[in-house]
């Protein structure tokens, strides 16, 4: 896997705080594939059991970047991936995006 320069020059802090505050265990539990019109083409998103959003570019499979992602993210990301996932997951999933906003995790 190769990250993008912006992934590599620019997320790190948050990286940091993914990887040694939350404790992301990169355990996947969904994914979904959109075309939001990026001259690179479709993107890929998957969402791990802690609430992150990982972006790759679909194509070349190059990490673009980790989203601590907020609730409404997860939705228009995911879409009826998240959708389709068992209700205590959603809302194990939704809690744990919650208490990162509140703790302000998604602006870093």
């Amino acid at each position: 896997m190769v990250n993008t320069r912006h992934f590599s020059e620019d997320r790190q802090v948050r990286d940091n705080l993914i990887k040694n505050i939350i404790g992301d265990t990169n355990n996947v539990i969904c994914v979904n594939v959109l075309d939001r019109g990026h001259r690179d083409g479709e993107e890929r998103f998957e969402l791990t059991d802690k609430a992150i959003i990982k972006v790759y570019n679909h194509r070349t499979n190059r990490h673009i970047t980790d989203m601590v992602a907020r609730p409404k993210q997860i939705y228009d990301r995911l879409r009826n991936a998240f959708n389709n996932l068992d209700q205590g997951t959603k809302d194990k999933i939704l809690k744990l995006a919650r208490e990162h906003q509140r703790l302000g995790y998604n602006q870093v």
